[in-house]
């Protein structure tokens, strides 16, 4: 995979520039996060696929390295850029209009240091709600789901990934939002197949995973009851 430009390599760019370029182009939320390895993530990950818990899902067992570490997918990344937008403005196929919208995003941030490989939608092994967690946009919940404090769950994921410098940066830009969930389970008390615990997802046991078409865990959470979608 090739890497960066060399005569655009040392080119920075401004946090409050992205953030205006992706509000402009319609996303709901826009967060960032440094490249690097997600340890915790990785060490969670590796036991949770030995108990067996990821089910059929064996594509989780492969490019492990990439998925932990974006900068091993994406030689030459700094920093990665993560975006939301909201169910009822995805259309179709959310993957083609988020991945046009992270088209639309580059392009007004200009000619900046951009790996040949660099913008993902559901489509490679990167941790997206972790990234999104990272990037200070929510927190994961009881019900395994990314859940931003006004958005709710509903809401798809997108990341653009530069190798470049960012400036104007401050911790305060991008502060983790810690888990809202509190004393809440009532999406562990109310999915079907009881494939939800405190801090464990059995996709085994998920009806969702099985056919796609479960959403209860979704629709019981008090984080989506003021986005009227069910």
């Amino acid at each position: 995979m090739a890497t960066l430009d060399n005569h655009i390599a040392n080119q920075v760019l401004s946090w409050k520039h992205i953030q205006q370029c992706a509000r402009e182009v319609g996303f709901d939320a826009c967060g960032i996060a440094p490249a690097g390895r997600l340890d915790e993530d990785a060490t969670f990950m590796e036991r949770w696929i030995a108990q067996g818990l990821h089910g059929n899902m064996t594509y989780l067992e492969r490019n492990t390295e990439k998925r932990y570490d974006i900068r091993q997918l994406v030689p030459g990344a700094q920093w990665v850029i993560v975006v939301l937008l909201h169910y009822n403005k995805c259309g179709h196929d959310y993957h083609r209009t988020i991945k046009s919208l992270l088209y639309q995003l580059e392009a007004q941030l200009g000619n900046i240091p951009l790996p040949t490989q660099h913008i993902f939608c559901d489509s490679a092994p990167v941790l997206e709600r972790k990234w999104a967690v990272m990037a200070g946009l929510g927190f994961i919940g009881r019900n395994r789901q990314f859940i931003h404090p006004d958005l709710g769950s509903l809401v798809h994921l997108g990341e653009l990934v530069i190798g470049c410098d960012v400036t104007d940066m401050d911790p305060a830009d991008s502060p983790k939002v810690q888990s809202g969930c509190g004393e809440c389970r009532v999406c562990i008390d109310h999915c079907i197949r009881g494939a939800l615990g405190l801090d464990v997802w059995d996709a085994r046991k998920c009806l969702a995973y099985e056919t796609h078409k479960c959403t209860v865990c979704q629709q019981v959470c008090p984080y989506n009851r003021k986005q009227n979608m069910y």
